[in-house]
Formats: C-alpha cells, structure tokens, sequence
C-alpha cells in the first residue's frame, strides 16, 4: 500500500514573524554580501602570494613558501564561500516568500538557512577537533626541540 499522507500546516507566520523574518533577511544579505567580498579578498591575496613567493627571498614568516600559504588562503575561500552562498540564497528566497506569500519558496529560504548552520557547525567540529589535536603537539615539537639544544 503506497498510500500518500498529506500534511496540513500547523504553523503561520504571523505579522510579527513576517517583520522579524524580513529584518533577518537584510542582516542575512549584508552578511551573506560581507561574505563574498571576504572571499574575493582572501583569493586575491591568495593569488597574489603565490605569484609573488618566486619573485621574493623573503620566504614566509611561518616558515613555509609563501606559494603554500596562498594555496591555503585560496581553499580557506571556497570554504568560506559556501557559508555565505547559502545565507544570501536564504535572505533573496525569504523576501521571494514573503512578498508573493510563497510557501514553496519560504521553505527553500528555510532549507538554506539550514545548510547555513549545519556548514558552520560541521567546519566548528573540524576546527575544534585541530586544536585539540595541534596544541598537544605544539608543546610535544616544543618540548622536544628544547631538549635536543
């Protein structure tokens, strides 16, 4: 039996929830907008260590080329790039729904609201697990290092 259940709407939203959406919308597209300039930037400068790294004898105050760190500042931009994409897609979506009273494309909004934060938390997870892993190693190369001038 592949009987299909339809769901009824059980929720609303009210004036309240309209102006509170629509003003969250404005903040999501300044952010989402912030967002895409910052990942512009970090590939511009990404782009530009790389190109830069053979020309100079400086090298990297990290201790590694300057090409690798341009490298990693463009990766860190497509990931910071997704984040953005989905709120910006989340706030043009919301004010769709709102103005044309679209259920279909309010859920849409929603949907990226959700990709939003469950990209966030999944690279939090990532990074608090590199910390816990590099501080211990930072003290180990450390400790290691002094003990063997």
């Amino acid at each position: 039996m592949n009987e299909s259940i339809e769901q009824e709407a059980s929720l609303a939203i009210t004036l309240d929830g309209s102006s509170y959406l629509t003003s969250t919308a404005k903040w999501a597209t300044f952010l989402s907008i912030l967002g895409f300039i910052g990942t512009g930037i970090m590939v511009f400068a990404g782009i530009t260590m790389m190109i830069i790294s053979p020309m100079s004898k400086l090298g990297s105050p990290f201790g590694f080329p300057l090409t690798l760190l341009g490298l990693l500042y463009i990766v860190l931009a497509v990931l910071y790039f997704f984040p953005a994409y989905y709120l910006y897609n989340f706030a043009r979506k919301s004010k769709v729904a709102l103005y044309n009273n679209d259920q279909e494309e309010l859920d849409e909004s929603l949907m990226n609201l959700k990709k939003t934060f469950k990209f966030l938390g999944i690279m939090t997870i990532v990074l608090v697990s590199a910390y816990i892993i590099m501080i211990p190693a930072i003290f180990i190369f450390s400790f290691a290092k002094g003990m063997v001038h």
